[in-house]
């Protein structure tokens, strides 16, 4: 078993910065690291508390690197065989955005090579069909997310970071906002 890192001892590196990317960037900013960030659009509020890169340099630094982006043309695939070289040796990878940021296949052999250290996915490519639905006595037809599971360095979760009290409120709200709006127009 390899010994834990504290976060005030590395470089993370946040890959999108928009409202959730900053929101994030706020909260790690309290645990003393260093935070690089990355993103078309920079944000004045992040520049409080990162320092923006171009994304070789956001790939090359950082010690954990956690993805915020939408997914586009441009992100299809933007963590890829190519992208995971110019990665630290044993880095750490967060994907809490879009399944199809990722190259599976690639993140597959990352993980097998440990050039990736540890892997967190709240969402990967190809589960739509697949979260969120009773699937006990079903057999799975993503090979890759069953493969993934069996690593004791990769954390999976179900793509449910909006089901919180609040959450649900707010999604309530603006919808019943966005009526009205529509209505009085």
């Amino acid at each position: 078993m390899s010994k834990g890192k504290e976060l005030h001892d590395l470089t993370v590196g946040v890959m999108g910065t928009g409202n959730i990317g900053r929101t994030f960037v706020q909260l790690l900013s309290g645990f003393g690291c260093r935070i690089l960030a990355y993103d078309l659009h920079e944000n004045e509020d992040v520049k409080k508390y990162a320092t923006y890169v171009d994304k070789d340099t956001l790939l090359k630094e950082s010690d954990a690197i956690s993805l915020h982006l939408p997914l586009f043309k441009s992100t299809y695939h933007l963590i890829n065989k190519e992208t995971i070289q110019k990665m630290k040796d044993n880095v750490i990878l967060i994907n809490c955005s879009r399944g199809e940021l990722i190259d599976t296949e690639d993140i597959i052999e990352a993980i097998e090579s440990k050039k990736i250290g540890a892997l967190g996915l709240d969402v990967i490519e190809g589960e739509e069909g697949i979260t969120h639905i009773d699937h006990r006595s079903d057999i799975l037809s993503n090979k890759n997310m069953a493969y993934l599971h069996q690593f004791p360095n990769v954390i999976m979760t179900q793509h449910m970071a909006f089901y919180t009290n609040t959450a649900i409120k707010n999604m309530v709200k603006s919808g019943i906002k966005g009526i009205i709006e529509m209505a009085n127009q």
